[in-house]
Order: C-alpha cells, then sequence, then structure tokens
C-alpha cells in the first residue's frame, strides 16, 4: 500500500495531487472508500430529517378540527347550518388548508433531499396514484 505525506493542514486541491500519485488499484479502493464515507455521512442526516419529515407528513388533521369540520359540512348539506356556525366552518376550513399547505412544504423539502420530482415522491410514498 502506497504511503501519501500530508502535513497537519492540507488544502483539497494538495489532497487531490496526492491522490493522483496512487496506483490505480489503490486510487479505486481510496474512492470506494471515500464514497463509502459520505454515503455513511449522507445516511445518517438524512434518516433523520427523513424521518422527521414523515412524520410531519403522515401527521393527521387534529381529530378535534376534523371532527368539527365534519359535523359542520353534515350540516351544510343539510341545509341547517347557522351564519354563526358558517363563519366557523370557514375557520376550520383555513385550519385545514394551513395544515395541508405545511404537509406540501414537507413533501417539497424531502422530494429535494430525495433529488425526486414531488409527483414521484408522492407516488412512491403512496400519496397519489402513477399519472398517465
Amino acid at each position: 500500500m502506497s504511503t501519501i505525506q500530508v502535513t497537519s493542514q492540507v488544502s483539497t486541491e494538495d489532497l487531490l495531487h496526492g491522490v493522483e500519485s496512487l496506483p490505480t488499484e489503490e486510487l479505486e479502493q481510496f474512492v470506494a472508500r471515500v464514497l463509502v464515507l459520505c454515503a455513511r455521512r449522507k445516511a445518517n442526516s438524512l434518516n433523520e430529517q427523513e424521518s422527521r419529515l414523515l412524520q410531519l407528513i403522515n401527521r393527521p388533521v387534529p381529530t378535534t378540527v376534523q371532527s368539527r369540520y365534519d359535523l359542520l359540512t353534515h350540516k351544510q348539506r343539510a341545509n341547517t347550518l347557522s351564519a354563526n356556525e358558517y363563519a366557523e366552518l370557514l375557520q376550520v376550513i383555513e385550519q385545514i388548508e394551513q395544515f395541508d399547505t405545511e404537509r406540501v412544504q414537507h413533501l417539497v423539502t424531502l422530494a429535494q433531499l430525495r433529488q425526486v420530482s414531488l409527483d414521484k415522491l408522492m407516488h412512491d410514498l403512496g400519496i397519489i396514484g402513477q399519472s398517465a
């Protein structure tokens, strides 16, 4: 195995120059080890980020909000919704839309981390069917 002499502080350019002097077989081994190192670093950070994003994406609308929305929309369909309840329904809809907006923002972030399109990510997660 060849050795490369490096000082305690070496620039990336100097390191690359030293790596250039490696025989092909050792260069391939070195590159493989560097790729493993990169993958390990990405896996550690992405796993934490992805896990948190997936938790946020899969978080349901709070049951109190969903229950109130269900009741108010049922009353609206039955034409028994009062003016005050209609105003409340609009507020509940706004809460749900805000919740959905945040979910989409988390999906976009996750798609960027995985370097895929939003459509592909949503398909992969089973959120939407595959487009025709």
